[in-house]
């Protein structure tokens, strides 16, 4: 912004801009320069008699400059306007000072220099004309009416147009209500087939889930009963070899009896000694099979248990269960790998046992020979004994394996707990959204 007062050729004239500085103006040169102090200067004006100088700035203020000018300047400043001053003007007698703002305003001061005079009557003229004739006034007024007459029409005119927009608004309304309810009541049918055909589903699902469980059940029953009867054949097996090796020892003790007196001695406390090694390991393999039975069984009743509380609905829970099953049914077949163990440890005992009988022969007809059989005799008292200690750390690992399992178990019946939980928490948050 800038402003320039050079209304009077013979005087000097001044000049404001952004650059924050006053400038005198004489003969095309710059005389001066006024620093505005940090302030941008927008107008000035300069009095008829040239005895005052006025500016404006971008704050809204003026400043009463002291005239001459000098440098630094000084002044006496005014705050009226709100925001830049865009206008200043003199009067033609130099009694007011009016000024206009970029705030919309106009103000008047009434001014006069410091010795409190103003310019003479006579250097003042008055003009004569008339600025404005009675005729071009009346033809004023007449077409004032009839604009007024005219905005009246247009008033009617663009009523009339809003109430036919009203009309049409409303028209356009009540159908798109119409329609909105149409689709609101088509939706609602719709939501229904939906929930009814959902409805179906479940109970279609439910039924397959019931023959699951209801095959997944019978099918271990089977798998149990096919276990206990191999189980059951087993141990007859066992009983009958059992029979068969007390027999043979019996006819063992027959042929020992013929023998002197010594030999007989010291093979009968072998064979005793033989026997109640046998009868130990008989035990504790009797003990190992109710232990596994019994391990089984609080297995399968910990199993019905999981089964029976558990959610049913939980796809998760039953391919859990399902592995486990899988689990279970590798476990057994480890167990019936075990048992044929077993079967094969007991024919190589009792090929030992034909092997002893082979010896006793032999001691009929060699008598040298006995010590070399009692010798093999305790070799496989060894044998016996490594097979003991192998069968406790099998027997140590089934109890780890038992124990285990109860902690799974306690595990299932903590993640039941949980699954109940929020089972009961989605039931509730369900049943708001049916109702």
């Amino acid at each position: 912004s800038s402003g320039i007062n050079a209304e009077w050729p013979l005087r000097p004239g001044f000049a404001v801009g952004s650059d924050k500085t006053l400038k005198e103006i004489s003969d095309s040169q710059i005389q001066r320069e006024v620093p505005a102090a940090d302030t941008v200067l927008t107008q000035c004006a300069i009095s008829r008699s040239g005895r005052m100088l006025f500016v404006g700035t971008a704050q809204g203020s003026i400043r009463a400059m002291k005239f001459p000018l000098t440098v630094p300047g000084e002044w006496t400043e005014h705050q009226c306007h709100a925001s830049s001053i865009t206008k200043m003007r003199i009067s033609y007698d130099d009694g007011f000072l009016f000024t206009v703002g970029e705030d919309a305003c106009l103000y008047t001061f009434k001014i006069m220099d410091k010795e409190g005079r103003g310019l003479k009557a006579k250097d003042i003229t008055y003009a004569e004309e008339i600025l404005i004739s009675k005729s071009d006034l009346q033809e004023k007024d007449t077409a004032m009416k009839e604009l007024k007459t005219r905005v009246y029409e247009l008033n009617m005119e663009n009523e009339y147009q809003l109430r036919l927009k009203d009309m049409n608004h409303h028209e356009k309304t009540k159908e798109l209500t119409e329609k909105f309810i149409q689709e609101m009541e088509s939706l609602k049918t719709k939501n229904q087939v939906l929930k009814t055909d959902k409805d179906k589903e479940e109970a279609k699902h439910e039924e397959e889930r019931q023959e699951l469980i209801e095959k997944q059940h019978q099918e271990l029953q089977d798998l149990e009963s096919a276990n206990n009867q191999k189980l059951m054949a087993e141990y007859e097996k066992y009983q009958e070899l059992q029979a068969k090796s007390q027999r043979m020892q019996e006819e063992y003790e027959r042929q020992l009896a013929a023998k002197s007196e010594s030999h007989k001695q010291a093979l009968r406390e072998q064979t005793e000694q033989y026997e109640t090694k046998l009868h130990e390991k008989i035990g504790q393999l009797e003990a190992a099979h109710d232990e596994q039975r019994q391990t089984m069984r609080i297995h399968e009743e910990t199993k019905k248990q999981i089964e029976e509380d558990a959610d049913r609905e939980i796809l998760d829970i039953k391919n859990m269960y399902e592995r486990r099953l899988r689990e279970e049914k590798e476990g057994n077949m480890r167990l019936t790998g075990e048992t044929g163990i077993m079967k094969k440890k007991f024919k190589s005992q009792e090929q030992e046992i034909e092997a002893l009988k082979s010896d006793i022969n032999n001691l009929n007809t060699e008598k040298s020979k006995l010590n070399g059989v009692i010798k093999s005799l305790e070799k496989d008292i060894l044998g016996l004994k490594k097979e003991i200690q192998e069968r406790d750390e099998t027997i140590q690992d089934k109890e780890k394996r038992i124990y285990d399992l109860k902690k799974k178990n306690q595990e299932l019946e903590k993640f039941k707990f949980v699954l109940d939980y929020k089972i009961r928490e989605l039931k509730k948050q369900i049943e708001p959204r049916e109702n």
